[in-house]
């Protein structure tokens, strides 16, 4: 056949190639019609829609702040305008004659009417009489000397500016934006940044109304976009910025009704506050504009997405003459269909069907035989190489069956499932499968083990790399993201060379498998991790002050140890092996504690959700901290109830001990004095005490005054030092040092995370 009639044939009506070419054909040309018409029709509409959204942006947030500055005016206007408030306010004006100090709670109530209200974003209103030189606020009342250098400090309003307040023709006026802080002796505490606002406490010219509204807050509200925003006053004062002040400048005037300027990098679109007189300035980096065009960009991309679909739907029509006897050929490769394919008006397929229906009626039986029993010589040949099993005699040449000849890689899987009491043999042998499957289409077949009841290994030859293995493995674990009951680790090893033994690649890898952490989620392991970040196992000093806290039978202080050594643990992202070794160091600590007091019949076997006695041999099936300090509960309180039974048994030299200190706790307590009141020597005290407690007579009063600080500490409005004094710590340093100790964290650091805590849950 010569070159000019094979071309001829090849573009024949009826050939594959021509009628696909003018499917696709047809399917391009729509395409690229579409895109020049959207191109055409959108790109002078980007621009102004831009311009119009940021406008109706920047205006909507001034009506938000004018409404909100003019409810603020409103409301303290209400309140001064009452018969009740003027009264009071000329009361007060006056108290140091009059002494009505009474007056004060009921102004103060007035006034947390406002604070109070969360839509105000109002922090403290300070009421400021002037002439009589104090302030009233939320904490109660000061000079206001102190109140302005000390409570609410700012170099950029000093106790001068204050003093320096005029009666001038305003009824309102809002102030720059300020950082606040509050001094005390040893501390300096920021208040963040405040927006005062000064309002006329009328009728009376020399009482002010200071109000220290967050700005922060009401940018979040109102014109928190990402992007920077500032508010000016009539003379160009900056009042609040949300970014950096490099980015602020004054506007141009509001000529011809536009709103927004192009500025070096920037667009400004601002507007004027009808009420106030302010200017507001959105500032638009370009690179926002540039993000726009690139929203309108995706919806070009989504349009073209619908017009890919409609092509599919058009080309799928040219298609359907195509379809059935392709459909036929898949048919009989995958042994469907047993008959011979019927002669097809296109000539390719009519060739391809006569060919092959011979090869595949020779092959299929063969390959199939060949399949399974290749299949289970590598199963049974491998399982006894890794596990190191020799094999017998009449069976020696299966070891040609695990000599690779090639590079290959070791994954080991260790399967827990969360739920215990339910059998997953079928998922097991499915996730093989998966696996199995995965692996196929990396390097030459794989071969995948079971190697235990809960592992399964694959070996992987001529893999190409590490990295390639990796990227199968997290295709696995995307796959069971959604499987919450089955936890899966794997370990990974390195791509080895052809003669390293399987059996040391199996031993290098159960060792990985020793990284697993408390994640409760799939795993993938490829290398140790450094000894140097490994948690130590308990200290002796620990073991003796988890043991003293368990002689003096206090739930709250042995369970705050227990929490803070798990915390530990999961904050250096321990193995699951060290949680073990832990929780094993506890209860050898829980049965010393009962061997100390010859506590009879009391078990400290542990339970688990359900109330079931615990098999330490379910370690292994834990997969969070929070089931350890589940488990702890279940162990620790049976002990702690049979010491506190056999500490409490009534002795009158520790009941009026014990009594003392409970009534006297803030006073200067020792052992001597507790023998002098007892008539005996302080020697006969600490072995009695100790005998009867469990725990030195010093312990037990450090951990009773520690109990009672912490109940304290609750309590906001004492100081720590006034904490230190109820409980009869006279040095606050003493008392800090002391807290530590018993607790791991200082007092303030204590009343910070249990106070914070509490409004959380409130």
């Amino acid at each position: 056949m010569t070159r000019l009639s094979k071309l001829k044939l090849g573009f024949a009506s009826n050939s594959l190639l021509v009628k696909l070419m003018a499917s696709f054909l047809s399917v391009i040309l729509l395409l690229a019609a579409f895109n020049v018409f959207s191109y055409l029709y959108l790109r002078n509409k980007l621009y102004e829609e831009i311009v119009r959204y940021n406008e109706l942006g920047i205006k909507q947030t001034v009506e938000s702040y004018e409404n909100h500055f003019r409810m603020t005016q409103n409301m303290i206007l209400s309140l001064t305008q009452s018969d009740r408030w003027i009264a009071n306010i000329g009361v007060l004006s006056n108290v140091e004659s009059n002494r009505r100090y009474d007056k004060m709670n009921e102004v103060k109530t007035d006034l947390a009417e406002l604070y109070t209200n969360p839509f105000l974003h109002i922090e403290n209103i300070i009421l400021y009489f002037k002439s009589s030189g104090y302030v009233l606020e939320k904490e109660g009342t000061s000079s206001a000397g102190d109140m302005f250098s000390s409570y609410y400090a700012s170099e950029a309003y000093p106790s001068s500016y204050w003093e320096s307040l005029s009666t001038d023709n305003y009824l309102m006026r809002i102030l720059p934006a300020a950082v606040f802080t509050e001094k005390s002796m040893n501390n300096v505490r920021s208040l963040g940044l405040q927006l005062p606002i000064v309002i006329k406490a009328a009728p009376y010219e020399e009482v002010y109304c200071i109000i220290m509204m967050n700005p922060r807050k009401l940018y979040s509200a109102y014109a928190n976009t990402g992007e920077p925003f500032y508010i000016q006053d009539q003379d160009g004062r900056t009042l609040f910025a949300s970014h950096d002040a490099a980015l602020i400048r004054t506007p141009a005037s509001f000529e011809n009704g536009k709103r927004h300027e192009q500025s070096g990098g920037n667009f400004y679109f601002y507007e004027h506050g009808a009420d106030t007189g302010f200017t507001y300035v959105r500032v638009a980096p370009i690179k926002s504009i540039t993000a726009e065009m690139m929203k309108l960009n995706i919806l070009l991309v989504t349009l073209l997405v619908v017009a890919v679909l409609v092509s599919i739907v058009g080309s799928a029509l040219f298609s359907l003459r195509l379809n059935h006897p392709l459909k036929r050929i898949i048919a009989m490769l995958e042994r469907k269909q047993e008959l011979p394919l019927p002669t097809s008006s296109i000539k390719e397929f009519a060739i391809i069907g006569d060919r092959m229906s011979s090869m595949m009626d020779d092959n299929e039986e063969i390959r199939k035989d060949l399949h399974q029993k290749n299949s289970l010589v590598r199963q049974f040949a491998y399982t006894n190489k890794v596990k190191n099993i020799p094999m017998n005699l009449t069976l020696t040449e299966l070891e040609d069956a695990v000599q690779p000849n090639a590079p290959y890689a070791a994954v080991l899987y260790e399967i827990g499932f969360k739920n215990t009491d339910s059998e997953y043999d079928q998922e097991i042998q499915l996730l093989r499968k998966i696996v199995h499957g995965l692996f196929s289409s990396l390097g030459e077949e794989p071969v995948t083990l079971q190697i235990e009841h809960n592992q399964l290994m694959s070996l992987l030859f001529q893999p190409g790399s590490q990295s390639e293995v990796l990227r199968v493995l997290h295709t696995l674990k995307d796959l069971l993201m959604t499987e919450d009951y089955l936890c899966l680790t794997i370990a990974v090893s390195p791509v080895y060379p052809e003669d390293t033994p399987v059996t040391l690649a199996y031993e290098r890898l159960q060792q990985l498998l020793k990284e697993k952490r408390l994640t409760g989620d799939t795993q993938i392991i490829v290398e140790p991790r450094s000894s140097a970040n490994r948690v130590m196992p308990m200290k002796m000093t620990q073991r003796e002050e988890l043991l003293a806290r368990l002689l003096s039978g206090g739930e709250e202080s042995v369970f705050e140890w227990v929490d803070r050594h798990l915390e530990l643990l999961a904050r250096k992202d321990a193995p699951a092996a060290d949680f073990q070794t832990y929780a094993r160091g506890v209860a050898e600590q829980v049965e010393k504690a009962l061997a100390k007091l010859n506590v009879p019949d009391v078990s400290v076997d542990a339970v688990d959700a359900d109330g079931k006695p615990f098999d330490p041999s379910a370690f292994a099936h834990f997969h969070s901290a929070e089931q350890y300090r589940e488990w702890f509960r279940g162990l620790i309180r049976p002990a702690l109830s049979a010491i506190r039974a056999r500490t409490e048994t009534k002795d009158p030299i520790t009941s009026f001990v014990t009594d003392y200190l409970n009534g006297h706790l803030n006073e200067d307590i020792n052992l001597d004095l507790m023998a002098d009141k007892l008539n005996i020597t302080p020697g006969y005290l600490s072995s009695c005490f100790k005998e009867k407690t469990g725990t030195n007579f010093s312990d037990y009063l450090n951990d009773l005054r520690i109990g009672r600080a912490k109940e304290l500490l609750m309590n906001l409005e004492l100081r720590i030092q006034d904490v230190a004094f109820e409980v009869g710590y006279h040095n606050v340093n003493s008392f800090i040092r002391m807290f530590k100790r018993y607790s791991g964290i200082t007092p303030g650091e204590y009343r910070k995370r249990n106070v914070g805590m509490k409004s959380k849950s409130n």
